[in-house]
């Protein structure tokens, strides 16, 4: 049986195809790969903002719940809270800026080659 189907597999591949491809048909299937990975990019950024959300949020949760007293030191004078916030907006920009410069700097030189 299997020495009648690759028989059949090879006589099949020896056969010239009856359609033929356009000329442009390599830089379209490129074209949408990647217009797919823009859009699997700017998806995964959405995700890991939501989820660093979400972490910081359970952990301001826990620590309100865990150690209150914590937090009361915090925000009675708010300078704690206050400079928190600026250098987690701070370090996340300058995450999303590394992860650009590795895109565009990187990766697509590695793909060049």
């Amino acid at each position: 049986m299997s020495e009648k189907l690759e028989k059949l597999i090879d006589q099949a591949l020896k056969e010239e195809p009856t359609f033929k491809l356009r000329n442009d048909f390599k830089d379209r299937v490129v074209k949408i790969i990647k217009r797919k990975e823009r859009i699997a990019q700017r998806h995964m950024y959405v995700w890991i903002a939501l989820g660093s959300l979400v972490i910081l949020g359970f952990g301001y949760g826990i620590l309100l719940y865990f150690l209150p007293h914590v937090l009361e030191h915090l925000t009675t004078a708010h300078s704690g809270v206050g400079s928190i916030i600026p250098f987690g907006i701070v370090g996340g920009i300058l995450i999303s800026i590394v992860q650009f410069l590795d895109k565009k700097l990187v990766k697509d030189k590695m793909l060049r080659l």
